[in-house]
């Protein structure tokens, strides 16, 4: 079986980090993958057979509007038993991965009413209306529950042409490690007496910091909140001004070794509008933090309340609510932290891989 994966694989983004550690693994099952990326991205598989496809611009808007057209070009006469499309850069391939709907996402709370009438967002939702109406595909692959229900509603896909199959987490990269979370404390100048509570996003305004800032006068000061990611931090570093918490307020910017911040975090909190299935909720998970996240994609199957984490509203009372209750019951906040390791033992990419492995079976009759 040779399978052609198409995706720009890369360690920075939730779908880049899909198609590498996804093409990792099933190189690993002795499959013979043949990883097909663009050549703005830097290639991080040695001595496999691979293909870049030039993209004749830097501009990531422009390139999100001609991805397809230029790969489908390119790729005309591929030889794959599967082509694998992570992602809607490809015109009707054997297998598409969905990592969101699109069509989903603007209609979530927050989302710039603007940006969807904006020409690279106008293409995407071209793109993704013309692969989930292609007869020729033969499986839509997402990564959820809830993203399945929106390929249906907003699509009319029929539904035994759907594979759920979750994200999955490295279990050995993200575990919890007592000593480094004493190293990476003391380096951020965190005290052993605070709770961290850490929110990774690069869209804060979607993922909702705002209301997590306004949360933090209504909880003990001892409590401080570690932002991962990069987005513009003045309007929320304003707003924590505004409301006498700026000290408890501490911006990171892009970290490129993620775990450390997890290790020396106490909680994840993570009041998004919209997921299709957050990688940053199983990374976090896997290195023991309690998940304070809103109920969307993806959460919605992995929190169980008072197990390993809370629901949050998109609200700072009930946010406050929940952290308080946390804070001021320490065997609850052990019990979370080993529950929420428990769950991630049900996501690795090796699974996942497998899962994939047995789809593209399915559909050579294998």
């Amino acid at each position: 079986m040779k399978v052609g994966f198409l995706n720009p694989i890369n360690r920075t983004t939730g779908p880049g980090n899909y198609g590498y550690h996804i093409v990792k693994e099933l190189i690993d099952l002795n499959v013979d993958v043949v990883p097909i990326t663009f050549n703005n991205y830097n290639y991080i598989f040695d001595n496999i057979e691979n293909i870049q496809i030039p993209i004749p611009t830097s501009n990531r808007y422009i390139a999100m509007m001609i991805y397809p057209i230029i790969s489908n070009k390119y790729l005309k006469n591929n030889d794959f038993d599967i082509l694998h499309s992570s992602g809607t850069y490809y015109l009707g391939p054997d297998v598409l991965t969905l990592h969101e709907v699109h069509k989903g996402m603007i209609k979530s709370r927050d989302y710039w009413r603007i940006k969807r009438y904006l020409p690279w967002e106008s293409s995407i939702l071209y793109y993704e209306r013309r692969n989930l109406n292609d007869p020729d595909i033969k499986k839509i692959k997402c990564l959820s529950i809830g993203e399945k229900n929106e390929i249906i509603k907003y699509y009319n896909v029929d539904e035994e042409k759907i594979a759920v199959i979750p994200n999955g987490v490295d279990l050995n990269e993200f575990r919890p490690d007592p000593h480094k979370r004493a190293e990476i404390r003391e380096e951020l100048g965190f005290d052993n007496d605070e709770m961290i509570l850490m929110f990774s996003a690069n869209e804060y305004k979607r993922k909702g910091l705002d209301y997590i800032i306004k949360s933090l006068p209504d909880i003990p000061n001892n409590i401080k909140l570690l932002v991962v990611g990069k987005d513009n931090p003045l309007p929320y570093k304003k707003l924590a001004s505004s409301l006498g918490v700026t000290s408890r307020v501490v911006f990171s910017g892009f970290v490129p070794d993620i775990k450390s911040y997890y290790l020396a975090s106490d909680v994840f909190i993570f009041p998004t509008s919209y997921e299709a299935f957050s990688l940053a909720t199983l990374e976090a998970i896997s290195c023991g933090l309690p998940i304070l996240a809103t109920k969307v994609n993806g959460t919605e199957e992995l929190i169980q309340d008072w197990y390993n984490g809370f629901f949050i509203k998109r609200e700072k009372k009930d946010i406050a609510d929940k952290i308080n209750i946390i804070n001021q019951d320490e065997n609850l906040m052990r019990s979370m932290s080993l529950n929420a390791r428990k769950t991630a033992k049900n996501y690795s990419w090796k699974n996942a891989a497998e899962k994939t492995l047995k789809l593209y079976k399915d559909i050579l009759n294998i």
